[in-house]
């Protein structure tokens, strides 16, 4: 065998190896039965142990059931980040979808801790989500988001829940709703953390991948 075709049986060995990986990185699934199915993709961390507890981030995406709508802020390596991320439309769904998310994945995973995230519209949802399994979804972002600002009775329902709202400090409006939702939690004694980026706007991309689970590593751990 000469050696250009010993270079391109070795290049074709090389590509069916990061084939394989990349496809065992991820999975691909639909939950529920009949019609009311949720589409969904779950990312494992790099070097991935089923004996090890990894904390878990479901985020919005998949929109149309399309798989290159993923979670934007998950950033393009997702599998750096040491952390399970599910992507899905569960927002949009009954909230006996949520169950049957949460289900499977406490089920097949061993889970330090379970964090939602929403931006924008869909944050409103996914607070809604965090405030009825409370007991099974410790920590919500909002990016931007915040739980709306009520009754103290409402807040209340956040007692052991961590919440994190990220915010570009051009985008006024939310950045004024996220300030008041942090007073307010402050005084109530619930954990939060209102992150500020400096000159950003409402889509916060520069904030993707590694600056959003640096924030996030410092919840989940924060004691």
């Amino acid at each position: 065998m000469n050696f250009y075709k010993t270079k391109r049986l070795f290049l074709c060995l090389l590509f069916g190896i990061i084939s394989y990986q990349m496809s065992a990185q991820q999975k691909v699934m639909e939950l529920g039965t009949g019609t009311n199915k949720l589409l969904v993709r779950i990312t494992m961390p790099d070097n991935y142990s089923p004996t090890k507890s990894y904390p878990v981030l479901l985020g919005p995406g998949l929109d149309g059931g399309n798989l290159e709508t993923g979670c934007r802020f998950f950033g393009p390596n997702p599998e750096k980040h040491g952390w399970i991320l599910v992507e899905s439309l569960v927002h949009m769904k009954s909230r006996k979808m949520v169950n049957v998310l949460l289900n499977h994945l406490e089920a097949h995973y061993k889970i330090k801790a379970t964090v939602i995230l929403g931006f924008s519209a869909n944050s409103v949802a996914m607070f809604e989500i965090a405030s009825q399994f409370r007991d099974r979804i410790h920590g919500v972002v909002g990016m931007p988001g915040n739980p709306a600002i009520g009754a103290s009775e409402k807040l209340k329902l956040f007692a052991k829940t961590k919440i994190t709202m990220i915010v570009g400090e051009r985008d006024t409006y939310w950045k004024k709703r996220a300030q008041k939702a942090n007073k307010a939690m402050d005084e109530l004694g619930i954990w939060n953390n209102l992150v500020i980026v400096p000159k950003g706007g409402h889509i916060l991309d520069e904030f993707a991948g590694k600056p959003l689970f640096s924030v996030l590593n410092k919840m989940v751990y924060a004691k």
